[in-house]
């Protein structure tokens, strides 16, 4: 029983992490296309390229949840809607858990 449980753990560590790898760069693209639009001299959309560029550091570091939310936070700032991929629950839960700890 321990030996399947640990199987199920390691399968999901595996894959939540690349999985939701992809999401990162989609959000950071519509982020910035969406940024590119705007008045550069705006404070918020100052705030908004700097939580864009911290979201693309975060992702590059392999930290995706936190990079996810990063982004949404930044999506917050600008007023712009992002178009998610479909996730897992498993993903959907280590973003929200990545938000809570950004947001505090």
């Amino acid at each position: 029983m321990i030996r399947v449980l640990a199987v199920a753990v390691l399968v999901l560590v595996v894959f939540a992490g690349p999985a939701g790898a992809f999401q990162c760069p989609l959000l950071i693209q519509q982020l910035t296309d969406a940024v590119a639009t705007m008045n550069a001299a705006d404070p918020k959309v100052k705030e908004g390229q700097r939580l864009i560029a911290e979201a693309k550091a975060l992702h590059e570091a392999g930290k995706h949840a936190d990079s996810i939310a990063t982004a949404e936070k930044a999506a917050k700032v600008l007023g712009v809607p992002l178009k998610l991929s479909k996730m897992t629950p498993a993903q959907e839960e280590q973003v929200r858990g990545a938000e809570q700890k950004i947001l505090k």
